[in-house]
């Protein structure tokens, strides 16, 4: 079996003549090898078969997010100059070139050859394009060849991979985890479960690795942090998963390494331009010593240097530059001639002909033992009254107080005046009285003066960008909102029954009263809040519902007339213990909190 997706199964042998046939109408629709065909659509089977099709053809796939901004569209568009884009519905399809609807392209490839085509590939011609966010604002196309991939899946050092493995794909085509989740099993005989449509719920990821027996998961930091929060249980099967895209919290991985025993849990690290994973580190069951949990070690077919201003190698413990070279290494960038020669840079290090080396802005020092710690991004260290302030080592200071689950710093510039503001997630929010204070207090105590944030600010989570990471303009934004009592008590929410189980969900994960009426997005809600929403409510009312359904009922007050029908059309699982138990007991939690605020 190499693909399963709900009810759909494909063989190797399936998968290897339905893409041949795809390929050969690809040709007919004017694809030649060293084309671009841009991909917007979501996971599929389908999916998947096209993906492998457009690379048997050989030409380079350019996915983009279906539920991008259409300027974003637009852009990779001109940038990427494709000459076709496929499409999940062909009411999607896009002026001024050619469209075909991905079921278009499946039921007229049925009548195509299905023997292979006689195109010739190479390791240095590009396998895809990947559309990442710069400082500069401008989105930036990374063209990774096929030998990025192959040094990523083959034979691999820091995970296991051959013909056993079952891995869930449920990352977005256009993050570059679908590369591993996809290639990983497809290059080493293994099963690649898709997790059909947009954005995934705990609750269809908890059923997939139940009902396909998926072995091998990759969770971004923020939804790794969730899951451990909400549903660990449901991670019990898994015999390796990999987290990664920011920062992990270090409560929540030791949380995980004793909930998950029979699980190797991997911190992956690694910029679009190597080819998803530059390092990793297996956590140790024993821990890993002291402050941040390692990025870890160069993966197979890679080299990780720390280097100066001036590419010199520094000491272990000195920090440097973390500069990565190997057969990871992208191309460059699209239609970015300049921005590609000051960033990939000749290899000093290698006897190869035309080696590069990415310098990826970041920073890290080398342990005693080997072992590589992130200690943040060039662009995260600012100057405040002349003084050079890294806000990563902030953000790890917080993260090593045991009252905090998770933390962020922004830079507010208000009137020429910068302020270290700190967001923080606490271990127990129904206990965090004081504690914003608290921490401050103790931070005084341990950093130096210009380092301790002007003010702390309690958040129920972090929100996250569509790449899963820590979304820090948003956090601004909330800060704003939250400045001018945007969410705050009034007539319409005094009117709200105490007894409403989504009502108070929302209101502990907002941290405050709201109109019931009001739309959560306006609020600040964020789909990671969504999440949590969706798998609290399921759990306290015993009601099954999509996570769409959510998104389709951005108020609580339409939210609930959707569930009060769908209790009274179907028949609900009331024999739900786990969420009896868990309404019961957070409904008391709701009332105390709600009391405990002005």
């Amino acid at each position: 079996m190499a693909v399963l997706c709900e009810e759909k199964r494909l063989s190797y042998q399936d998968l290897d003549r339905a893409s041949n046939k795809a390929a050969h109408f690809l040709l007919k629709k004017g694809v030649r090898k060293g084309d671009r065909v841009v991909l917007v659509t979501n996971r599929s089977l389908e999916a998947v078969i096209v993906i492998a099709a457009i690379l048997k053809a050989g030409a380079s796939y350019v996915p983009l997010e279906p539920g991008a901004a259409d300027e974003t569209h637009r852009f990779a568009l001109r940038d990427s100059a494709p000459s076709l884009v496929i499409v999940e519905d062909e009411t999607d399809a896009f002026d001024g070139v050619s469209c075909v609807g991905v079921d278009d392209v499946m039921a007229k490839s049925q009548s195509e050859s299905d023997e292979p085509l006689e195109i010739g590939v190479s390791a240095s011609d590009p396998a895809y394009i990947m559309y990442t966010s710069g400082s500069t604002g401008r989105s930036k196309g990374v063209i990774v060849p096929h030998r990025g991939i192959v040094r990523l899946v083959q034979n691999p050092n820091f995970m296991q991979l051959d013909p056993s493995v079952v891995m869930l794909h449920a990352a977005p085509l256009a993050f570059d985890a679908s590369t591993l989740e996809v290639w990983g099993p497809l290059s080493n005989g293994g099963c690649v479960t898709v997790l059909a449509g947009a954005a995934p719920s705990i609750d269809q990821i908890a059923r997939a690795i139940r009902d396909y027996k998926v072995d091998t998961l990759w969770l971004t930091a923020g939804l790794f942090h969730l899951f451990i929060d909400e549903r660990p249980e449901a991670l019990r099967p898994l015999k390796q998963m990999l987290a990664g895209g920011d920062v992990l919290s270090p409560s929540h991985l030791q949380r995980a390494l004793a909930l998950l025993p029979d699980c190797t849990i991997i911190n992956g690290y690694g910029p679009t331009e190597n080819t998803t994973f530059s390092c990793c580190y297996p956590v140790p069951r024993g821990g890993w010593g002291p402050g941040a949990v390692p990025i870890g070690y160069p993966i197979s077919g890679t080299s990780v240097h720390i280097l100066t201003d001036t590419l010199e190698p520094v000491s272990d413990g000195e920090e440097g530059q973390l500069c990565v070279g190997g057969d990871g290494v992208a191309l460059g960038y699209l239609n970015l001639p300049e921005l590609t020669v000051a960033k990939f840079v000749a290899d000093p290090f290698s006897s190869q002909t035309g080696a590069k080396l990415y310098l990826t802005g970041d920073f890290g020092r080398r342990r005693s033992d080997g072992a590589i710690e992130f200690l943040g991004r060039r662009d995260r260290q600012v100057k405040i009254n002349g003084m050079r302030v890294e806000l990563d080592g902030i953000e790890q200071a917080l993260r090593d107080d045991p009252r905090i689950a998770d933390a962020a710093v922004v830079i507010t510039d208000a009137n020429g005046f910068k302020r270290v503001v700190a967001f923080i997630k606490p271990v127990d929010p129904t206990n965090s009285q004081n504690l914003s204070s608290n921490v401050l207090h103790d931070l005084k105590a341990r950093l130096p003066s210009q380092m301790v944030p002007s003010e702390a600010v309690i958040v129920p989570e972090l929100p996250l960008n569509a790449n899963g990471k820590v979304d820090r303009i948003r956090l601004i934004d909330e800060r704003m909102k939250a400045a001018a009592e945007f969410i705050r008590p009034d007539a319409a929410a005094r009117e709200e029954p105490s007894e409403s189980v989504v009502y108070s969900i929302w209101r502990e994960l907002l941290r405050g009263a709201f109109d019931h009426r009001a739309n959560l997005f306006d609020l600040g809600a964020t789909s990671l809040q969504m999440i949590a929403a969706h798998e609290r409510i399921q759990a306290a009312t015993g009601v099954r519902f999509p996570l769409t359904a959510m998104f389709a009922h951005p108020n609580v007050a339409a939210f609930e007339a959707f569930l009060a029908g769908k209790k009274q059309g179907e028949n609900c699982d009331s024999a739900s213990d786990r969420g009896q138990r868990q309404r019961a007991a957070m409904m008391p939690l709701a009332r105390r909190v709600a009391r405990a605020r002005p």
